[in-house]
């Protein structure tokens, strides 16, 4: 494992790459009752294109398929991830940006098993067409009250 000393901020990331060729990144923090964790895909909402994990060729997908998945991937045949989350004391959340996709909690305790539920979350999706179709009406819902923001007007517009 790779360590890497930041002397203004006096902290230590610790880095390795899985077999899989996930990125693992680890910040101790002294004194803090809190552990966050956040599985990050450099797959946001300006790729319409990727490389499968072992795949010479790109597979080509529609225009925003990265924060529908932002969605879907909450989404388990078995129990509600939400409450599941909440119930192992951690509050879960995920976010889509021009570049990348991330899926986050925080937790007191409990935090293995959070990990495990947050990895089998995001490497197992679960769909059914009513769910599909359910989520494409509430993304587009969600993306009329974006354009209704000044912020976003401006940063469109500009």
């Amino acid at each position: 494992m790779k360590n890497t000393y930041y002397e203004q901020i006096d902290e230590t990331v610790y880095e390795t790459e899985l077999n899989n060729g996930l990125k693992l990144f680890v910040i101790p923090k002294t004194g803090f009752q809190k552990t966050f964790v956040t599985y990050t895909t450099q797959f946001g909402s300006l790729d319409s294109k990727f490389k499968p994990h072992g795949s010479e060729d790109y597979v080509t997908v529609p225009d925003g398929v990265a924060h529908f998945l932002e969605h879907k991937l909450f989404e388990n045949e078995e129990e509600d991830l939400f409450t599941a989350f909440a119930e192992d004391n951690a509050q879960v959340n995920a976010f889509t940006s021009f570049d990348r996709t991330s899926y986050l909690f925080s937790a007191t305790d409990n935090v293995e098993s959070n990990i495990k539920r947050l990895l089998t979350m995001v490497e197992t999706p679960y769909f059914t067409e009513a769910s599909v179709n359910k989520e494409k009406g509430i993304i587009a819902e969600e993306i009329k009250m974006y354009q209704e923001q000044p912020g976003y007007k401006l940063m469109f517009n500009t």
